[in-house]
This record gives C-alpha cells, sequence and structure tokens, in this order.
C-alpha cells in the first residue's frame, strides 16, 4: 500500500464539528471528483477509495436526503485500479443548489476559519490528491483538477498557510503542488493528518542523517586520497634527494623532515607533527611542517634540473 493510499485512510476518521466545515469538504470532493448530469439531474463522484467513498456519504447525510447508487469498475491501464462512482438522483437538487455547484463557488466560501480551509483542503486530497513516498530522492505533494478555478483556490488556500504551493499543468489537468519538504509536512498536519505528519517528518530527518553520513564518508574518503596523493609526491622527491643530492649541504632541520616523513611514509602531516613534536622540535606548526617539505620538493626538483642540465 503506497504512502498517499495510507494516508488518505488516516483522513477519513478525521472529526469536524462545524458545519460549515463539513460542508466545504463535501464541495471539495464534489467540484474536483463530480460532474452534474442535466437530463436526468444527477450528480456522478468518482472515488479511487472506498474508505472515501464512506467518509463522503456519512457527510453528506448530515445535511441532505437523499438515495445513491454504487458502481465498482476496475481500470486497466499499467495496472489495475478500482474506482468506485455515486450516482445520486433523489434528492440530489437541494444538494446542487445548496453548495451551488452550477456556480463557481457556494456562500460557504465566504469568510473562511482556519478550519473551514482545512477541510476543503482535505476534501480535494481525498478526492484528487497525491504525495511522494518521505524516502523517495524528491519530495512533492500535488492536487489535479480540469477545472483551474479550482486549482486556483486550492493554491490560494495552500498558501494561506504559507506553503509556498505552485501551479502546473500536465496534459488536461492544472495542478497546484508543493515541492518544500517541512511544507509538506505541514500540509499533512493542516489537513488533519498528524500521525503521517510525524512519520513523513521522522523519515525526512532519517532520510538527513544518512545523507550527511555519507557526504561525511566521501568527504574523508577524498581527504584521504588528498593525503595520500601529497605524502606520495613528498615521498618520491625525498627518495630522489636522499639517493643523490649531497646530504650535509642540506640544513638540519631539513634533514629532520626528511628523516621522519621517509620513516613514517603513511602518516598524515598532523601524525608526522606529532612525532615531531615528541622527538624533535616541540614548538614546530603545521604550516612550519608544510613549508619546510615544500623547501625539500624545490631543493629536488631544482638539482634535478641542473643535473639534466
Amino acid at each position: 500500500m503506497s504512502f498517499s493510499t495510507d494516508l488518505k485512510d488516516d483522513l477519513l476518521n478525521v472529526d469536524i464539528k462545524d458545519d460549515n466545515a463539513n460542508r466545504l469538504e463535501i464541495e471539495a470532493m464534489i467540484r474536483l471528483a463530480g460532474e452534474i448530469s442535466i437530463i436526468p439531474l444527477s450528480l456522478l463522484v468518482s472515488f479511487n477509495s472506498i474508505g472515501a467513498v464512506r467518509r463522503f456519504i456519512q457527510l453528506l447525510k448530515k445535511f441532505y436526503k437523499f438515495e445513491y447508487e454504487l458502481i465498482e469498475r476496475v481500470i486497466k491501464r499499467f495496472d489495475s485500479k478500482k474506482v468506485y462512482t455515486i450516482t445520486i438522483k433523489d434528492g440530489v437538487r437541494e444538494i446542487i443548489d445548496d453548495l451551488s455547484l452550477l456556480n463557481k463557488e457556494s456562500k460557504y466560501r465566504v469568510d473562511l476559519t482556519q478550519e473551514m480551509k482545512e477541510a476543503y483542503l482535505r476534501g480535494a486530497f481525498l478526492v484528487r490528491g497525491s504525495v511522494n513516498d518521505p524516502y523517495s530522492k524528491s519530495s512533492h505533494l500535488e492536487i489535479s483538477s480540469t477545472n483551474d478555478n479550482e486549482i486556483l483556490f486550492i493554491q490560494k488556500l495552500m498558501n494561506d498557510f504559507e506553503l509556498d504551493a505552485r501551479i502546473s499543468k500536465r496534459k488536461l489537468y492544472y495542478l497546484a503542488y508543493i515541492k518544500k519538504e517541512q511544507a509538506i509536512g505541514d500540509f499533512l498536519y493542516h489537513i488533519g493528518a498528524q500521525e503521517k505528519m510525524t512519520y513523513y517528518e521522522d523519515a525526512l530527518i532519517t532520510k538527513e542523517i544518512k545523507a550527511t553520513a555519507k557526504r561525511t564518508i566521501n568527504l574523508d574518503i577524498a581527504n584521504q586520497n588528498k593525503t595520500n596523493n601529497a605524502a606520495k609526491e613528498q615521498i618520491k622527491y625525498l627518495n630522489y634527494l636522499y639517493m643523490n643530492y649531497p646530504l650535509g649541504e642540506l640544513d638540519n632541520k631539513l634533514l629532520m623532515v626528511m628523516k621522519v616523513r621517509l620513516e613514517h611514509q603513511e602518516d598524515s602531516l598532523q601524525e608526522l607533527l606529532d612525532i615531531i613534536h615528541d622527538e624533535y622540535e616541540p614548538n614546530l606548526s603545521k604550516s612550519g611542517l608544510n613549508h619546510r617539505l615544500k623547501r625539500l620538493k624545490e631543493i629536488a626538483i631544482e638539482f634535478m634540473g641542473n643535473n639534466q642540465d
């Protein structure tokens, strides 16, 4: 079962006492997933979840008297999906008139409280929403509709909660979508999916910890490779000096650094410095050690050039 499906199942038990908020949840479901047939007058609303069907019927029964038929179909494309369509004939006029379904919006969409906004978004998400699993590579939540006015309204509601919702078009559908991880978590909270919000945010934390650990490991490997390459280059020039250069002409401090480097070829610069502090020169700085190693390299390169001439 997908994260979106689990999330929608959680929303089925959200209990709202405000009647207008409940009406707005109904209105959102109908406007995004319904159609009105004039002859004979009827209302058809389609769902992908039998749980959403039950919630829709339960909410409707709070305010209207009606009769309905339920048809289940299986749509086969890439995979098989069940679609449940409710057809309401008896009592449909009262629903259409009360929610102003033949107009752009109902009287309930005026002076919206936070709870009413959340209810509309919940209804819209139940019928036309989806969200990526928090463990997937990209974060994405969307609500789709063929009605551009509805998507503009949904975007406005989302952004009333500062969710940075945006709009795009995919074939015949308009989308209101959210990409920011924190904003998606906030959306889940607002529509009443607190349990899934907690799961979502925990998953994001786990992802970030793993990503940070991976970046740290990669950085450590890169630094170690850099250190190894630098050490190999140093040792190449020091070996050349040791075999070819008149060591008596070298300053004692340079000779000491050459000796320690050649005796500890696998050690890092800091490890070399620790040895020097313990055995030779307690006050030598890392930059001082690095300077001496560079000076030895310069002497080796210069000596090579003179011998080639």
